[in-house]
């Protein structure tokens, strides 16, 4: 039993060659242990998916939380920039005044 194989004998014990008419006592059992590793190898392939779905989800989130931010950076650029606006205007309004004034007091003087 050392040189036992897992998985479809290519070979049958009597020696003649494995085909569709030539059948073996042990196809069952073969049968069996191609299943079983199988079940393993979908039990990994289950479990990473399980955690590859785990960091998508996370990746979700994450792309939710950065377009929220942004949406708020927006908000805040926008009110900066009419907060810049307004400044700029009352600036530009202080020059015409005081420019005004120049002018009035060099007719004046």
């Amino acid at each position: 039993m050392g040189d036992r194989v897992r998985g479809f004998p290519k070979r049958c014990r009597c020696g003649e060659a494995v085909d569709w008419y030539h059948t073996f006592k042990w196809t069952d059992i073969s049968m069996l242990e191609e299943i079983e590793d199988l079940i393993e190898k979908v039990e990994n392939i289950e479990g990473t998916s399980a955690t590859l779905q785990k960091g998508f989800n996370a990746c979700e989130n994450e792309l939710e939380n950065l377009a929220l931010e942004t949406r708020v950076c927006e908000t805040v650029v926008e009110k900066e920039i009419g907060d810049c606006k307004m400044q700029l205007r009352s600036l530009k309004n202080i020059v015409v005044v005081a420019m005004f004034i120049v002018v009035f007091l060099k007719f004046i003087f």
